[in-house]
């Protein structure tokens, strides 16, 4: 047996402050704690025999750290043009929340008590929050569902492959669950029923993936793997010049996170927060044999600047990154990461940044340490080969560092730095080459220890900084050892 998927036969929103308003015609809902706004939504169940599970989907169009929760209402002989705060029904206890939801997402909430028998199903959605919530009606594009049948299996993976006219197939075979539409739409469905069961994974066949100027907005998502066929062979893109971040894939609190086997094109405009893969508030989660060959700012970051974020125990391996309008890699506000044996080459700003946050973020001047960066090549940065600010025992080991300062003048191959007065402790320099083979050169010096705010860094053993542009060591630091 399959699942039935319901769509409203009536929906609307009632405001405590205007008591005799119907926005029953409106496109969206809101909730809001303050004024009150409490949703309905109206569904009319036929058909179904087995009522183990059902499902309240709804799409945010803005995003909510509250979230929703969803009541029972006994009466549902309510009109939709009619309805308003003085004579809608009175909801029941509090049976289900969301959590905190992304906008532009999926929110899918166990509605299993509330739904037992065919027949008219009414549903109230409210939210303690005093920051109004906007969610999709049955008018607008991405209408709420109920979806209620038997408990389905495990759909991980979910398969997503061109289906033409720009538009894509999200199949999963265990379930016998398809998805058609947008490659956001798809993909995001996907996410939402995975993360139903606690992961799985998003499989993309060979082809190319156009999201158009949309992206993947994914928020708290747990154990869910991004595979392509191959670099190349799998290609997603997007294009635009939005004021506004739009990385294809877009992350806020992610862990366990998986992305491989495939190539990422983030065209539009230059803006140096969207990226190609960002991975806001990302833990423990792995990045390998992905290409990057255009982003609007960088090609990945790690970041864990905002109240509450971490970025730890990430890794990123065997990438190639190309063409970024900003860092090729970014470490913000990040520990305990590596990156290793990626080819970094023609980034406007720094191959890769080991970034403490600035002096305004949630977290002030939070320092990026204990951080592994070996193996890489980079070549051609606009500004320094790898350069490390405000850090502490981060491992600079074994790296080929070409030709930076490429756009800026005065920039370096390594460089151990920092501002605002943070100091930047214990950082090591090692087995690595930075040189300048150009005509004229570019790169100042091999390595420049920038302050004397950088203590105790390590340079040596194994080093080779002949040949840059002023000379292979600058040495600014207090008690730097050199071996």
């Amino acid at each position: 047996m399959v699942s039935s998927t319901f769509t409203p036969v009536a929906d609307s929103y009632v405001d405590a402050n205007l008591p005799t308003t119907n926005f029953g015609a409106k496109t969206y809902v809101y909730n809001d704690g303050s004024p009150q706004r409490t949703a309905y939504l109206k569904f009319d169940v036929q058909g179904v025999t087995d009522f183990t599970q059902a499902t309240l989907m709804l799409y945010a169009e803005s995003a909510s750290s509250t979230g929703v929760e969803v009541h029972p209402v006994a009466d549902s002989t309510w009109g939709e043009t009619t309805i308003n705060a003085s004579n809608g029904p009175p909801v029941g206890a509090s049976l289900a929340s969301s959590g905190g939801f992304a906008s532009g997402s999926w929110v899918a909430i166990d509605v299993t008590s509330a739904v037992q028998a065919n027949g008219l199903v009414t549903l109230a959605t409210t939210t303690t929050s005093s920051t109004a919530i906007k969610v999709t009606s049955r008018e607008g594009a991405n209408q709420p569902e109920l979806i209620v049948g038997p408990a389905p299996p495990n759909p991980s993976p979910f398969v997503i492959s061109p289906a033409g006219g720009g538009t894509y197939q999200a199949t999963s075979a265990t379930a016998g669950t398809v998805y058609t539409g947008t490659l956001k739409f798809v993909g995001e469905r996907a996410v939402t029923d995975l993360q139903g069961f606690g992961g799985g994974t998003v499989s993309f066949t060979a082809g190319d993936f156009d999201f158009g100027t949309e992206f993947f907005k994914l928020n708290n998502v747990v154990d869910i793997v991004f595979e392509g066929a191959g670099i190349d062979t799998t290609v997603l893109r997007n294009s635009t010049n939005a004021a506004a971040d739009t990385e294809p894939f877009n992350f806020t609190t992610a862990t366990r996170i998986t992305i491989r086997d495939l190539t990422v094109a983030a065209g539009g405009s230059a803006r140096t927060t969207s990226d190609a893969i960002d991975m806001d508030n990302g833990n423990d989660s792995t990045i390998e044999r992905v290409k990057i060959t255009a982003s609007r700012g960088r090609a990945v970051v790690f970041d864990g600047k905002n109240a509450g974020w971490e970025a730890r125990n990430n890794v990123l391996r065997d990438c190639v990154v190309t063409g970024t309008q900003w860092h090729g890699v970014e470490l913000l506000a990040a520990s305990n990461n590596r990156i290793g044996s990626c080819t970094i080459t023609t980034t406007a700003g720094s191959g890769i940044q080991v970034n403490k946050s600035s002096t305004n973020a949630d977290q002030p001047n939070k320092k990026s340490s204990d951080n592994a960066i070996t193996g890489n090549i980079v070549d051609q940065a606009g500004r320094d080969g790898i350069a490390v600010n405000g850090g502490d025992r981060n491992q600079i080991t074994g790296n080929t560092v070409t030709n930076s300062s490429d756009d800026v003048t005065g920039r370096d191959g390594i460089r151990i730095g920092s501002t605002n007065s943070v100091s930047c402790d214990d950082n090591t320099v090692s087995g690595n080459v930075a040189t300048d083979d150009q005509v004229p050169k570019t790169q100042r010096y091999g390595v420049n220890i920038a302050t004397a705010l950088c203590n105790r860094t390590v340079v040596g053993p194994g080093n080779n900084l002949d040949g840059n542009r002023v000379g292979p060591l600058n040495d600014a630091g207090t008690g730097t050892i050199l071996q």
